[in-house]
């Protein structure tokens, strides 16, 4: 079912483009935006961003050399700086560890050793993990965020915790560019149509096919 969904959705926004999706290609980057967005938008994200990279602290050597408390300080667009800044120095100080991103990404290990290492950082969690190693080391793996787990639940009625719909996702679609686009076409439906609250249910592409839909019909 995952493949139509993702049909159905390139059909319905076929200008959609990762890179512009995200605004960065960096992939150092992204694995920063990844911390920054927890429990914030991504336009506060962005501001943390901007200013780590006016502070010369978006590369990770830079960054694991910085105090928690400066970082904390520069990042405050995002808020919860205290955690976020201690996450990201620890995902810096791993990735030096690893050899910097450019070996990360070559590396022999599998996607799910270094999702296991990722997870044993402070601070990051499955969707900043899986949000990292698919958009940063380009790894075929997807995040089962709320935008996955509701659509799901409204078209089939079945709740479905992160990991069983991550699953479910990687059992039918296994390339990383296939995911890393299912992933971004499902936030940009979330976005424009299946919203938490008051959802656009009549214009969705889905509503042929949506429960939800017709059970509030």
């Amino acid at each position: 079912m995952w493949k139509r969904i993702y049909d159905t959705l390139e059909r319905t926004f076929p200008s959609f483009a990762v890179d512009e999706w995200w605004g960065v290609t960096d992939p150092f980057a992204r694995m920063a935006g990844s911390v920054l967005v927890q429990n914030t938008t991504w336009t506060n994200a962005e501001k943390a961003l901007d200013r780590l990279r006016e502070a010369g602290l978006l590369e990770p050597a830079a960054m694991a050399g910085e105090t928690a408390e400066r970082l904390a300080e520069v990042i405050r667009p995002a808020g919860f700086q205290r955690a976020k800044s201690a996450a990201l120095l620890g995902l810096a100080g791993w990735v030096l560890e690893q050899g910097g991103v450019d070996r990360l990404r070559r590396s022999a290990d599998g996607t799910d050793e270094l999702r296991r290492q990722l997870l044993l950082l402070k601070g990051i969690g499955q969707e900043t993990a899986d949000t990292i190693l698919a958009y940063a080391l380009n790894r075929p793996t997807i995040s089962g965020d709320a935008y996955s787990r509701r659509l799901w639940q409204r078209l089939t009625g079945e709740a479905l915790s992160y990991e069983q719909v991550r699953r479910a996702i990687l059992a039918e679609l296994t390339e990383a560019e296939d995911l890393r686009r299912l992933h971004g076409l499902i936030v940009e439906h979330g976005k424009a149509f299946c919203l938490k609250r008051f959802p656009r249910c009549s214009a969705c592409p889905f509503a042929d096919d949506c429960r939800y839909f017709h059970d509030s019909i």
